[in-house]
């Protein structure tokens, strides 16, 4: 029981600090809005290199599109938060957690396929000379995704639900019998 009060300090603290960077990124991508700046960004958008006009665009739709997948993440900690909170009063073979976990395997495996769509269609930096420091997207993409960690993370949660489906089923049946 003190282990399971200690993870869900961990999983509140999680959840605050993301809270707080999803406060944080929703500003800076207002302010990307709001702003009238003219940096030379250099967009390339599927391989074609977007013209001055349009770069704004491009640019606020990359960000836009971070911020709906870091909202996801947001998301699944949320899910997540509420199960553990399940799992200290002792209620462990509940229907509302079997759909939770499975909700956080669909949205990690949804925001790993995402990245990897983004990755491949954007290429955005922050100057006209292309090197590593100037390479934005890759940037911001690594922050959201580890290498195959949320495809694992989500096949884990995917089987999670399908592992704690069948133990209240047998629990059910085990409650039938006398």
């Amino acid at each position: 029981m003190r282990t399971l009060k200690i993870f869900g300090w961990l999983s509140h603290f999680l959840w605050a600090s993301m809270l707080l960077l999803t406060i944080f990124f929703g500003i800076l991508v207002y302010s990307e809005f709001t702003s009238s700046y003219s940096e030379t960004w250099f967009i390339e958008f599927m391989g074609k290199e977007i013209h001055k006009d349009s770069q704004k665009t491009y640019l606020l739709t990359f960000m836009v599109l971070c911020l709906g997948i870091y909202v996801l993440y947001f998301y699944a900690i949320t899910l997540f938060n509420l199960c553990v909170r399940k799992f200290e009063k002792r209620i462990f073979f509940d229907l509302s957690i079997i759909k939770r976990f499975k909700k956080i395997g669909i949205i990690f495996i949804t925001n790993y396929i995402a990245i990897l769509i983004l990755g491949k269609i954007f290429s955005i930096h922050s100057a006209k000379d292309i090197t590593n420091s100037t390479d934005f997207s890759s940037s911001v993409l690594e922050k959201l995704d580890s290498p195959l960690g949320s495809l694992i993370i989500g096949f884990f949660f995917l089987v999670l639900s399908q592992v704690f489906k069948e133990a209240l089923k047998q629990k059910q049946e085990n409650e039938l019998t006398i």
